[in-house]
């Protein structure tokens, strides 16, 4: 029974490996600019290893490997390659790593923008109604004012 379920186990994991996974252009792009801010915090490993936070210093160390792998597996450093489609070959365990932490953060951060939209369209309604409310309060006191 434990081989038949191993079996299954690597026929999934054939098919797997075996899939293409390819992205756009500008899909790479979008991800090399994304990537290249996270590792912009690279210091956060030195950071948590010198106060030692290991746990910490490993994850992070961790996710700049997996997202490094994926830059210099696949989306290649600047321009990158001058194609219409890029064929992903990082390992399969290091994409699901990367492309979640990615999903979880785009999601995080849409929540946090929406929250600042809406901030925002606050703060212009407050500025619409002071200009509304100096546009009739001085129109009033206009009209109220005859030359003396």
């Amino acid at each position: 029974m434990q081989v038949r379920g191993a079996t299954r186990h690597l026929d999934i994991l054939a098919t797997v490996v075996g899939m293409a996974v390819r992205i756009t252009a500008d899909q790479r792009d979008a991800l090399y600019d994304r990537i290249l801010d996270r590792l912009s915090g690279i210091e956060d490993i030195w950071l948590a290893a010198s106060t030692e936070r290991y746990e910490t210093a490993d994850r992070l160390g961790r996710e700049c490997c997996d997202e490094l792998r994926l830059v210099l597996d696949d989306l290649g450093w600047g321009t990158g390659p001058e194609v219409e489609t890029i064929e992903l070959t990082t390992p399969p365990d290091v994409l699901r790593r990367v492309f979640v932490r990615l999903r979880d953060t785009i999601a995080n951060e849409r929540i946090h923008r929406e929250a600042d939209r809406a901030e925002i369209r606050a703060d212009q309604d407050r500025i619409r109604l002071v200009g509304e409310a100096c546009q009739a309060v001085l129109a009033t006191l206009e009209e109220g004012e005859a030359p003396r």
